[in-house]
């Protein structure tokens, strides 16, 4: 399987798993209400951690994140990066499209708990779809050497945005949770059509364009958010979710989320860069 048919069928996993979470935290009444209870136990914790993310949350999610994509997009420009400024900015504004319409045009939330439950759709959430996709913006349109060292940044960043959307009594797991798999389909499918659109001749193949660890990675960060999710979504459906529990499956899919954006510019800079080398064998030789 080439490069691209692997992260375009990584997207169809991820939108899968989209559909699985709506289906549990929305159109079921223990989903309903487990995801709502989680939502309020962290609206009333007095953690110092709650307290940071609600901070992140409710003050600095929408600057930050038009900051690190402009910033990034600008300085691939400068480059001379364009396929990864044109993938920055698509990751970034497909997931808030996508969060969008989903959320105001798509999703109803039927009123399955005896009225108990007073607050309309809030999934996914666009401000946690912003956090996710702009820090994986960046790592797509940040220069080869940036990209590890932002990494542990730019995914507690998103963590705690994410976070902080719930303790601010904004969205429920649920939200934060789908906006990190929409983001990760966007990523998927970017990358996806990219490589198949930039399909470098034999000699780019036998340069290893990108390495067999890579996909192997790449494949297995997104197949852990997916798990995430699904497992968020049981423990939902059975009315297990804890607090804790939710936390942790939240932290993981943000992770692998960004993690995976991150195997998926390296594996586009080194086909570029085989490519390009290549290329110019081919001048020289001629």
């Amino acid at each position: 399987m080439n490069r691209g048919t692997q992260y375009l069928r990584l997207a169809l996993l991820q939108a899968l798993a989209v559909a699985i979470t709506v289906a549990v935290s929305v159109f079921t009444a223990n989903g309903q209400l487990v995801d709502q209870a989680v939502m309020d136990t962290t609206i009333q914790s007095s953690e110092p951690a709650v307290r940071l993310a609600r901070q992140f949350g409710e003050n600095t999610v929408v600057i930050v994140a038009a900051g690190l994509v402009i910033g990034s997009v600008v300085l691939a420009l400068a480059r001379r990066r364009f396929a990864d400024a044109a993938i920055a900015v698509t990751v970034f504004a497909g997931a808030a499209l996508t969060s969008n319409i989903l959320k105001h045009n798509v999703i109803v939330r039927p009123d399955l708990t005896l009225g108990l439950d007073e607050y309309s759709n809030s999934l996914p959430s666009g401000h946690a779809t912003l956090a996710i996709a702009a820090a994986c913006a960046a790592l797509f349109a940040a220069p080869r050497h940036l990209k590890l060292p932002l990494v542990p940044v730019l995914t507690g960043w998103a963590i705690l945005s994410g976070f902080g959307v719930i303790a601010a009594g904004w969205h429920r797991p649920s939200d934060v949770v789908t906006a990190s798999l929409i983001v990760g389909f966007w990523c998927s499918a970017a990358s996806g059509l990219r490589a198949l659109l930039h399909r470098p001749g034999g000699g780019a193949d036998r340069a290893v364009v990108t390495t067999r660890r890579s996909r192997i990675a790449t494949s297995v960060l997104v197949s852990g958010s997916v798990v995430a999710a699904i497992a968020l979504s049981l423990s939902y459906a059975v009315g297990t979710g804890r607090t804790v529990w939710s936390a942790a499956l939240i932290a993981i899919a943000i992770t692998a989320t960004t993690l995976a954006a991150l195997y998926m510019s390296l594996g586009s800079s080194r086909a570029a860069s085989a490519s390009r080398v290549v290329s110019a064998r081919g001048v020289a030789t001629a």
